[in-house]
Protein backbone atom coordinates (compact mmCIF):
# COMPACT_ATOMS: atom_id res chain seq x y z
CA UNK A 1 0.00 0.00 0.00
CA UNK A 2 2.74 2.26 0.50
CA UNK A 3 4.25 1.92 -2.19
CA UNK A 4 1.65 2.64 -4.15
CA UNK A 5 0.81 5.86 -2.18
CA UNK A 6 4.63 6.73 -2.55
CA UNK A 7 3.89 6.23 -6.80
CA UNK A 8 0.69 8.12 -6.57
CA UNK A 9 2.48 11.05 -4.63
CA UNK A 10 5.27 11.01 -7.56
CA UNK A 11 3.12 11.24 -10.73
CA UNK A 12 1.20 14.15 -8.87
CA UNK A 13 4.37 16.17 -8.04
CA UNK A 14 5.56 15.66 -11.69
CA UNK A 15 2.09 17.20 -12.54
CA UNK A 16 2.76 19.58 -10.35
CA UNK A 17 5.92 21.35 -11.50
CA UNK A 18 5.43 20.70 -15.30
CA UNK A 19 8.23 22.99 -16.46
CA UNK A 20 10.80 21.17 -13.87
CA UNK A 21 9.42 17.53 -15.41
CA UNK A 22 9.78 19.06 -19.48
CA UNK A 23 13.58 19.91 -18.69
CA UNK A 24 14.74 16.86 -17.22
CA UNK A 25 12.45 14.74 -20.11
CA UNK A 26 14.60 16.95 -23.05
CA UNK A 27 17.72 15.67 -22.27
CA UNK A 28 16.91 11.75 -22.01
CA UNK A 29 14.66 12.28 -24.79
CA UNK A 30 17.69 13.76 -27.06
CA UNK A 31 20.16 10.54 -25.46
CA UNK A 32 17.72 8.25 -26.71
CA UNK A 33 16.42 9.70 -30.13
CA UNK A 34 20.27 9.65 -31.28
CA UNK A 35 20.34 6.03 -30.05
CA UNK A 36 17.41 4.64 -31.80
CA UNK A 37 18.71 6.23 -35.18
CA UNK A 38 22.21 5.04 -34.58
CA UNK A 39 21.04 1.35 -33.90
CA UNK A 40 18.48 1.37 -37.27
CA UNK A 41 21.46 2.87 -39.39
CA UNK A 42 23.55 0.22 -38.49
CA UNK A 43 21.50 -2.79 -39.14
CA UNK A 44 20.35 -1.12 -42.36
CA UNK A 45 23.56 -0.41 -43.51
CA UNK A 46 24.42 -4.27 -42.37
CA UNK A 47 20.94 -5.74 -43.99
CA UNK A 48 21.56 -3.54 -47.28
CA UNK A 49 25.30 -5.09 -47.46
CA UNK A 50 24.07 -8.44 -46.52
CA UNK A 51 21.64 -8.51 -49.50
CA UNK A 52 24.02 -6.98 -52.20
CA UNK A 53 26.22 -9.57 -51.75
CA UNK A 54 23.45 -12.42 -51.64
CA UNK A 55 22.72 -10.85 -55.04
CA UNK A 56 25.80 -10.95 -56.22
CA UNK A 57 26.11 -14.76 -55.76
CA UNK A 58 28.12 -14.82 -52.45
CA UNK A 59 25.59 -16.76 -50.08
CA UNK A 60 25.97 -17.26 -46.36
CA UNK A 61 26.64 -20.88 -46.83
CA UNK A 62 29.28 -20.61 -49.55
CA UNK A 63 33.15 -18.76 -49.06
CA UNK A 64 36.53 -18.96 -51.17
CA UNK A 65 39.68 -19.54 -51.10
CA UNK A 66 42.26 -16.72 -52.69
CA UNK A 67 45.86 -17.72 -53.12
CA UNK A 68 48.30 -16.19 -51.48
CA UNK A 69 48.79 -15.17 -47.99
CA UNK A 70 47.03 -11.70 -46.45
CA UNK A 71 43.46 -10.47 -45.39
CA UNK A 72 40.79 -10.58 -47.70
CA UNK A 73 41.27 -8.97 -51.37
CA UNK A 74 44.85 -7.35 -50.28
CA UNK A 75 47.36 -10.64 -50.68
CA UNK A 76 50.83 -10.39 -49.16
CA UNK A 77 52.23 -12.95 -51.79
CA UNK A 78 50.20 -12.46 -55.23
CA UNK A 79 52.62 -14.60 -57.16
CA UNK A 80 51.64 -17.93 -55.01
CA UNK A 81 51.31 -20.56 -57.78
CA UNK A 82 50.57 -23.61 -55.15
CA UNK A 83 46.74 -24.02 -55.60
CA UNK A 84 45.93 -26.46 -57.94
CA UNK A 85 43.09 -28.34 -59.03
CA UNK A 86 43.95 -31.25 -57.65
CA UNK A 87 43.23 -28.91 -54.37
CA UNK A 88 39.63 -28.30 -55.63
CA UNK A 89 39.53 -32.29 -55.99
CA UNK A 90 40.52 -32.89 -52.81
CA UNK A 91 38.19 -30.22 -51.20
CA UNK A 92 34.94 -31.69 -53.65
CA UNK A 93 35.13 -34.85 -51.81
CA UNK A 94 35.08 -33.31 -48.74
CA UNK A 95 31.32 -34.02 -46.63
CA UNK A 96 28.99 -31.29 -46.55
CA UNK A 97 30.66 -29.74 -49.60
CA UNK A 98 27.56 -29.35 -52.86
CA UNK A 99 29.81 -27.07 -55.15
CA UNK A 100 33.24 -26.37 -55.64
CA UNK A 101 34.36 -23.73 -58.64
CA UNK A 102 37.63 -23.26 -59.38
CA UNK A 103 38.82 -20.55 -61.11
CA UNK A 104 42.10 -18.59 -63.18
CA UNK A 105 41.37 -14.78 -63.29
CA UNK A 106 43.81 -12.44 -65.53
CA UNK A 107 43.42 -8.68 -66.31
CA UNK A 108 43.45 -8.35 -70.01
CA UNK A 109 42.50 -6.36 -72.89
CA UNK A 110 39.21 -7.54 -75.19
CA UNK A 111 39.19 -6.16 -78.71
CA UNK A 112 36.22 -5.73 -81.20
CA UNK A 113 37.68 -4.27 -84.39
CA UNK A 114 38.18 -0.69 -83.26
CA UNK A 115 36.41 -1.35 -80.19
CA UNK A 116 38.93 -2.36 -76.68
CA UNK A 117 38.48 -2.28 -73.40
CA UNK A 118 40.35 -4.48 -70.19
CA UNK A 119 38.12 -6.00 -68.18
CA UNK A 120 38.63 -9.03 -65.79
CA UNK A 121 39.13 -12.62 -67.54
CA UNK A 122 38.14 -15.61 -65.77
CA UNK A 123 38.47 -19.21 -66.57
CA UNK A 124 35.84 -21.06 -64.38
CA UNK A 125 33.92 -24.25 -65.00
CA UNK A 126 30.12 -24.78 -65.58
CA UNK A 127 29.47 -24.94 -61.96
CA UNK A 128 30.12 -21.09 -61.77
CA UNK A 129 26.53 -19.92 -62.66
CA UNK A 130 24.81 -22.36 -60.28
CA UNK A 131 27.14 -21.39 -57.37
CA UNK A 132 26.64 -17.81 -58.11
CA UNK A 133 23.32 -17.60 -58.83
CA UNK A 134 23.51 -15.37 -62.40
CA UNK A 135 21.53 -15.79 -64.89
CA UNK A 136 22.06 -15.50 -69.08
CA UNK A 137 19.76 -12.69 -70.02
CA UNK A 138 20.90 -13.99 -73.97
CA UNK A 139 22.45 -16.97 -75.42
CA UNK A 140 24.25 -19.87 -73.41
CA UNK A 141 26.53 -20.31 -70.07
CA UNK A 142 29.79 -22.44 -70.48
CA UNK A 143 28.86 -26.48 -71.24
CA UNK A 144 30.59 -29.37 -70.06
CA UNK A 145 31.54 -29.68 -73.50
CA UNK A 146 32.75 -26.61 -73.80
CA UNK A 147 35.59 -28.19 -70.84
CA UNK A 148 35.56 -31.13 -72.89
CA UNK A 149 37.01 -29.82 -75.93
CA UNK A 150 38.89 -26.56 -75.06
CA UNK A 151 36.69 -24.40 -76.86
CA UNK A 152 37.45 -20.63 -77.40
CA UNK A 153 33.81 -19.37 -76.37
CA UNK A 154 33.35 -16.61 -73.83
CA UNK A 155 30.32 -14.82 -71.31
CA UNK A 156 30.16 -11.22 -71.15
CA UNK A 157 29.07 -9.26 -68.51
CA UNK A 158 27.34 -6.25 -68.86
CA UNK A 159 29.85 -3.29 -68.76
CA UNK A 160 32.77 -5.57 -71.37
CA UNK A 161 29.82 -5.83 -73.71
CA UNK A 162 28.42 -2.56 -73.72
CA UNK A 163 32.05 -1.07 -74.30
CA UNK A 164 31.99 -3.46 -77.13
CA UNK A 165 29.25 -3.53 -79.00
CA UNK A 166 26.85 -0.40 -77.97
CA UNK A 167 23.42 -1.77 -78.44
CA UNK A 168 24.43 -4.08 -80.91
CA UNK A 169 23.70 -7.69 -80.22
CA UNK A 170 27.22 -9.49 -79.74
CA UNK A 171 26.23 -13.33 -79.95
CA UNK A 172 28.25 -14.90 -82.39
CA UNK A 173 30.74 -12.44 -83.16
CA UNK A 174 34.19 -13.02 -82.60
CA UNK A 175 36.21 -10.74 -80.26
CA UNK A 176 39.97 -11.07 -79.53
CA UNK A 177 41.31 -11.48 -76.04
CA UNK A 178 45.19 -11.29 -75.90
CA UNK A 179 46.15 -12.61 -79.15
CA UNK A 180 43.41 -15.38 -78.95
CA UNK A 181 39.90 -15.12 -80.74
CA UNK A 182 36.88 -16.11 -78.75
CA UNK A 183 33.39 -16.25 -79.80
CA UNK A 184 30.50 -15.08 -77.42
CA UNK A 185 27.95 -17.22 -76.62
CA UNK A 186 26.34 -15.24 -73.85
CA UNK A 187 24.94 -12.14 -71.72
CA UNK A 188 25.24 -11.81 -68.24
CA UNK A 189 22.50 -10.10 -66.64
CA UNK A 190 23.08 -6.71 -65.44
CA UNK A 191 23.88 -6.46 -61.21
CA UNK A 192 25.03 -2.35 -61.36
CA UNK A 193 27.86 -0.84 -59.28
CA UNK A 194 27.86 -1.73 -55.73
CA UNK A 195 28.27 0.94 -52.98
CA UNK A 196 32.03 1.08 -52.55
CA UNK A 197 32.18 1.91 -56.24
CA UNK A 198 32.99 -2.06 -57.26
CA UNK A 199 32.09 -3.13 -60.67
CA UNK A 200 30.86 -6.67 -60.98
CA UNK A 201 29.96 -6.62 -64.40
CA UNK A 202 33.54 -5.85 -65.41
CA UNK A 203 34.31 -9.34 -66.49
CA UNK A 204 34.01 -11.80 -68.91
CA UNK A 205 34.12 -16.08 -68.31
CA UNK A 206 35.81 -18.54 -70.49
CA UNK A 207 36.12 -22.28 -70.00
CA UNK A 208 38.70 -23.17 -67.16
CA UNK A 209 40.25 -25.73 -69.67
CA UNK A 210 41.03 -23.02 -72.29
CA UNK A 211 42.28 -20.72 -69.98
CA UNK A 212 45.07 -23.07 -68.87
CA UNK A 213 45.83 -24.38 -72.22
CA UNK A 214 45.58 -22.31 -74.85
CA UNK A 215 44.87 -18.17 -73.28
CA UNK A 216 46.51 -18.02 -69.57
CA UNK A 217 48.72 -21.12 -70.62
CA UNK A 218 49.11 -21.66 -66.42
CA UNK A 219 47.91 -24.52 -64.54
CA UNK A 220 48.08 -23.04 -60.73
CA UNK A 221 44.69 -21.36 -59.77
CA UNK A 222 43.49 -17.65 -58.80
CA UNK A 223 41.00 -19.20 -56.22
CA UNK A 224 38.57 -21.82 -55.47
CA UNK A 225 34.82 -20.77 -54.73
CA UNK A 226 33.13 -23.31 -52.49
CA UNK A 227 29.32 -23.93 -51.07
CA UNK A 228 28.16 -25.83 -48.25
CA UNK A 229 25.09 -27.62 -47.65
CA UNK A 230 24.37 -25.42 -44.59
CA UNK A 231 25.58 -21.72 -43.09
CA UNK A 232 25.98 -23.61 -40.28
CA UNK A 233 29.31 -25.85 -42.07
CA UNK A 234 31.25 -23.37 -43.55
CA UNK A 235 33.45 -22.47 -40.37
CA UNK A 236 34.24 -26.70 -39.80
CA UNK A 237 34.72 -26.79 -43.46
CA UNK A 238 36.99 -24.19 -43.75
CA UNK A 239 39.00 -25.51 -41.19
CA UNK A 240 39.32 -28.60 -43.30
CA UNK A 241 39.98 -27.45 -46.63
CA UNK A 242 42.87 -25.30 -44.62
CA UNK A 243 44.27 -28.77 -43.16
CA UNK A 244 43.80 -29.86 -46.88
CA UNK A 245 45.51 -27.27 -48.60
CA UNK A 246 48.58 -26.81 -46.02
CA UNK A 247 49.16 -31.21 -46.72
CA UNK A 248 48.92 -30.74 -50.51
CA UNK A 249 51.65 -27.71 -50.31
CA UNK A 250 53.90 -29.11 -48.05
CA UNK A 251 53.55 -26.13 -45.68
CA UNK A 252 55.44 -26.57 -42.21
CA UNK A 253 54.01 -26.55 -38.66
CA UNK A 254 55.77 -23.35 -38.40
CA UNK A 255 54.86 -21.88 -41.54
CA UNK A 256 52.01 -19.85 -42.65
CA UNK A 257 49.51 -20.27 -44.75
CA UNK A 258 50.09 -19.53 -47.99
CA UNK A 259 46.36 -18.67 -49.09
CA UNK A 260 43.21 -16.51 -47.01
CA UNK A 261 39.54 -17.11 -47.21
CA UNK A 262 36.60 -14.77 -48.15
CA UNK A 263 33.49 -15.08 -46.41
CA UNK A 264 29.84 -12.39 -46.73
CA UNK A 265 30.83 -11.65 -43.10
CA UNK A 266 34.55 -10.99 -44.01
CA UNK A 267 33.05 -8.65 -47.45
CA UNK A 268 30.16 -6.98 -45.06
CA UNK A 269 33.00 -6.13 -42.31
CA UNK A 270 35.49 -4.79 -44.93
CA UNK A 271 32.68 -2.55 -46.97
CA UNK A 272 30.92 -1.26 -43.92
CA UNK A 273 34.28 -0.40 -41.83
CA UNK A 274 33.88 3.51 -42.46
CA UNK A 275 30.45 3.57 -40.98
CA UNK A 276 31.17 1.30 -38.29
CA UNK A 277 33.72 4.06 -36.92
CA UNK A 278 30.69 6.52 -37.78
CA UNK A 279 28.34 4.61 -35.74
CA UNK A 280 30.41 4.12 -33.19
CA UNK A 281 31.27 7.75 -32.37
CA UNK A 282 28.02 8.90 -32.85
CA UNK A 283 27.12 6.17 -30.30
CA UNK A 284 29.84 7.75 -28.11
CA UNK A 285 27.80 11.02 -28.18
CA UNK A 286 24.55 9.41 -27.67
CA UNK A 287 25.62 8.11 -24.41
CA UNK A 288 27.52 11.42 -23.26
CA UNK A 289 24.25 13.26 -24.18
CA UNK A 290 22.26 10.92 -21.57
CA UNK A 291 24.71 11.20 -19.43
CA UNK A 292 23.91 15.06 -19.45
CA UNK A 293 20.64 14.34 -19.66
CA UNK A 294 21.16 12.29 -16.07
CA UNK A 295 22.98 14.89 -14.76
CA UNK A 296 20.27 17.66 -15.89
CA UNK A 297 17.58 15.09 -13.82
CA UNK A 298 20.07 15.14 -10.79
CA UNK A 299 20.73 18.82 -10.47
CA UNK A 300 16.75 19.93 -11.08
CA UNK A 301 15.52 17.49 -8.35
CA UNK A 302 18.07 18.95 -6.40
CA UNK A 303 16.78 22.23 -6.72
CA UNK A 304 12.87 20.42 -6.55
CA UNK A 305 13.93 19.55 -3.34
CA UNK A 306 14.70 23.25 -2.19
CA UNK A 307 11.55 24.44 -3.40
CA UNK A 308 9.21 21.68 -2.08
CA UNK A 309 11.24 21.46 1.39
CA UNK A 310 7.83 22.67 2.83
CA UNK A 311 5.82 19.42 1.58
CA UNK A 312 8.72 16.88 2.70
CA UNK A 313 8.40 18.08 6.08
CA UNK A 314 4.57 17.62 6.40
CA UNK A 315 4.85 14.15 4.31
CA UNK A 316 7.31 13.77 7.37
CA UNK A 317 4.71 15.16 10.24
CA UNK A 318 1.84 13.15 9.43
CA UNK A 319 3.75 9.73 9.15
CA UNK A 320 5.91 9.38 6.30
CA UNK A 321 9.00 7.29 6.90
CA UNK A 322 12.61 8.12 5.12
CA UNK A 323 12.30 5.54 2.64
CA UNK A 324 9.01 6.90 1.78
CA UNK A 325 10.82 10.03 0.58
CA UNK A 326 13.29 8.37 -1.06
CA UNK A 327 10.83 6.06 -3.10
CA UNK A 328 9.02 9.31 -4.01
CA UNK A 329 11.98 11.06 -5.58
CA UNK A 330 13.54 7.96 -6.97
CA UNK A 331 9.82 7.36 -8.45
CA UNK A 332 10.15 10.68 -10.06
CA UNK A 333 13.44 9.98 -11.73
CA UNK A 334 12.62 6.74 -12.90
CA UNK A 335 9.04 8.44 -14.56
CA UNK A 336 10.95 11.08 -16.24
CA UNK A 337 13.73 8.80 -17.76
CA UNK A 338 11.17 6.63 -18.69
CA UNK A 339 8.85 9.40 -20.33
CA UNK A 340 11.96 10.82 -21.94
CA UNK A 341 13.26 7.44 -23.33
CA UNK A 342 9.68 6.76 -24.44
CA UNK A 343 9.31 10.38 -26.25
CA UNK A 344 13.30 9.47 -27.78
CA UNK A 345 12.46 6.43 -29.16
CA UNK A 346 9.38 7.98 -31.18
CA UNK A 347 11.41 10.60 -32.21
CA UNK A 348 13.81 8.28 -33.43
CA UNK A 349 11.58 5.94 -34.91
CA UNK A 350 9.89 8.55 -36.81
CA UNK A 351 13.24 10.14 -38.14
CA UNK A 352 14.20 6.57 -38.88
CA UNK A 353 11.38 5.94 -41.33
CA UNK A 354 12.12 9.50 -42.83
CA UNK A 355 15.51 8.77 -43.71
CA UNK A 356 14.56 5.46 -45.19
CA UNK A 357 11.07 7.00 -46.85
CA UNK A 358 13.42 9.59 -48.29
CA UNK A 359 16.61 7.11 -49.35
CA UNK A 360 18.64 9.38 -47.29
CA UNK A 361 20.64 6.31 -45.53
CA UNK A 362 19.55 2.44 -44.84
CA UNK A 363 17.64 2.11 -41.90
CA UNK A 364 16.06 -0.80 -40.71
CA UNK A 365 13.56 -0.47 -37.67
CA UNK A 366 14.01 -3.78 -34.84
CA UNK A 367 13.23 -3.91 -31.75
CA UNK A 368 16.77 -3.66 -30.45
CA UNK A 369 16.15 0.11 -29.71
CA UNK A 370 13.41 0.24 -27.89
CA UNK A 371 14.97 -2.38 -25.44
CA UNK A 372 18.01 -0.42 -25.54
CA UNK A 373 16.13 2.59 -24.84
CA UNK A 374 13.96 1.23 -21.87
CA UNK A 375 17.29 -0.56 -20.36
CA UNK A 376 19.07 3.07 -20.46
CA UNK A 377 16.01 5.38 -19.19
CA UNK A 378 15.41 2.80 -16.11
CA UNK A 379 19.64 2.85 -15.53
CA UNK A 380 19.48 6.67 -15.96
CA UNK A 381 16.68 6.92 -13.30
CA UNK A 382 18.47 4.98 -10.94
CA UNK A 383 21.63 6.15 -10.67
CA UNK A 384 21.36 9.83 -10.80
CA UNK A 385 17.73 9.48 -9.04
CA UNK A 386 19.39 7.95 -6.04
CA UNK A 387 21.39 11.09 -4.62
CA UNK A 388 18.44 13.90 -4.68
CA UNK A 389 16.29 11.48 -3.21
CA UNK A 390 18.57 10.24 -0.66
CA UNK A 391 19.34 13.55 0.44
CA UNK A 392 15.59 14.51 0.71
CA UNK A 393 14.90 12.27 2.79
CA UNK A 394 17.58 12.86 5.45
CA UNK A 395 16.04 16.61 6.14
CA UNK A 396 15.47 17.17 9.26
CA UNK A 397 11.45 17.54 9.51
CA UNK A 398 11.80 20.09 12.23
CA UNK A 399 14.04 22.13 10.16
CA UNK A 400 11.98 21.66 7.03
CA UNK A 401 8.64 23.17 8.87
CA UNK A 402 10.34 26.17 10.31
Amino acid sequence: MRLFRNLAQALRGLRLNKANTFLMTLGVMIGIASLTVIVSIGEGTKSKVLNRITNLGFGPESFSVMSGAGRLFFGRSRNTTSMTLQDADDIRAMPHVTIVVPRQRKRMRIINKKEFTTTRVYGVSPEWQVARGWTVVDGAFLSDMDMDRKRKVIVLGATPAYKLFGEKDPLGKKIRVGQVFFEVVGLLEKKGLTESGYDPDDRALIPLSTSMSRLFRQTHLHSIKVVTTHPGRVKDTMAGVTQILRRNHGLSPLADDDFRFVTPEGIMQWVTESEQALNRMLFLISTVSLLVGGIVIMNILLVSIRERIHEIGVRRCFGARRSDITQQFLFESIFVSLLGGAMGAMLGWTLSTGLKRFDLLPTKITWDPFILAFLFSVIVGLVFGIHPARKAACLNPDETLR
